[in-house]
């Protein structure tokens, strides 16, 4: 019978946690002392502070940019000229968790050092992942909903908030997993993706980019690019299209120089319209004098 208590322990953790909701008060205390920690040790610039305060993942994260930019870490933490939100004057409207992840999900003027007059209501999403014995602030999300008057109307009607069942506002239940440190780039690099038909994974030298479908988005490369051969590869899946659109693959690198008048180059570009676009594509990103001084 011994070997089976940390499975029934475990198992009772994990419904314990996936059970918490807005009505459990002890959750919304536990998560609001978390955020005024991170949000302390913000004001403060105080590195120490904020590296106990936020989660693995994201303090990683937030590393790996940093570093990837050429900017000293842990300074250019701080270097953000937003402040956290108070959200003391917000109306709460959900503190939930489920297995290791929660939010919590606010409502109002959300003040992040403009103009309070000039702020819009919106909610205010707070994420928080269980590690270490306790819970820890990871990110923050404005979700802006004026253009959404169904949710609005909901939230001031006093009534249920129907639109609290959505996926997008019920946490995953597993936190992702931590990547790998970068080192400082060799070649400090930017890329565009351009994924529409298509849901898209990339993979650059190791590091994991945000999956992509029918979106297009630039990005800081984590650990930029080594001269030399990269291994960048892609996991392609076609997607539904309405009829007479077209689909679009389209990756292009940048070497950035980092210096304000100096553009970037160039040095790599790829782009299909194939639905049998084969999957995993490795591309051939090579740098060199050749590309960095002709670029492509």
């Amino acid at each position: 019978m011994k070997t089976f208590v940390p499975l029934i322990c475990f198992f009772a953790w994990l419904l314990f946690h996936s059970s918490l909701s807005a009505q459990d008060p002890a959750l919304r205390v536990n998560l609001d002392r978390a955020y005024e920690q991170w949000r302390a040790a913000i004001l403060a610039q105080d590195a120490r502070a904020w590296a106990a305060a936020i989660t693995q993942y994201r303090q990683v994260v937030t590393r790996n940019l940093i570093v990837s930019q050429r900017q000293p870490f842990p300074q250019a933490v701080f270097a953000v000229p937003l402040d956290p939100p108070e959200i003391s004057g917000l109306r709460l409207l959900e503190a939930q968790a489920v297995g290791e992840t929660a939010h919590l999900l606010y409502f109002g003027k959300v003040n992040m050092g403009g103009d309070p007059g000039q702020i819009p209501e919106s909610v205010l999403m707070l994420k928080f992942f269980y590690e270490r014995g306790a819970w820890r602030f990871d990110s923050s999300k404005i979700l802006k909903i004026l253009e959404q008057p169904e949710i609005v109307q909901q939230i001031k009607s006093g009534g249920r908030l129907e639109f609290l069942d959505y996926p997008e506002f019920t946490p995953p239940g597993t936190a992702p997993t931590v990547p790998p440190l970068c080192g400082i780039p060799e070649n400090m690099a930017g890329c565009t993706l351009q994924s529409y038909g298509y849901e898209t994974k990339m993979r650059i030298n190791g590091f994991d980019c945000p999956v992509m479908a029918d979106h297009a988005e630039k990005f800081f490369v984590i650990g930029g690019l080594k001269n030399g051969a990269n291994d960048v590869t892609l996991t392609v899946k076609p997607t539904d299209i309405p009829a007479g659109e077209e689909r679009l693959l389209q990756v292009d690198f940048f070497v950035l120089a980092g210096k304000a008048q100096k553009a970037p180059v160039r040095v790599f570009h790829y782009e299909s319209k194939d639905a049998a676009t084969s999957s995993p594509l490795k591309l051939p990103v090579i740098i060199n004098e050749d590309v960095l001084s002709k670029g492509r």
